[in-house]
């Protein structure tokens, strides 16, 4: 009567590239572009903390995914290439 016991090691998952979080400051940059883009409001530093973290952990997700599916990274930031100079309004 000799029981084997199985011991299962965890499942990976189908990718497995390491996801990356946000740092403190990356996540503070965004919460204080938040902030400035709503007017500079007072007491809802809460709001827009989670608010960064949120937007920047999604953008890494889709990051990881574009990686993990073999997309290229996106080249353009605002509808401007790299290393053009942006336009400027007169």
């Amino acid at each position: 009567m000799s029981a084997k016991t199985r011991t299962s090691k965890p499942a990976l998952r189908a990718s497995a590239t390491p996801r990356r979080e946000p740092t403190h400051d990356e996540i503070a940059l965004c919460a204080m572009t938040i902030w400035v883009e709503e007017g500079r409001p007072q007491g809802r530093d809460l709001e827009h903390w989670l608010l960064a973290e949120s937007r920047l952990r999604q953008a890494l997700q889709i990051e990881t995914d574009a990686t993990a599916s073999g997309q290229p990274r996106r080249t353009t930031r605002h509808g401007v290439k790299r290393g053009q100079p942006e336009p400027v309004a007169l």
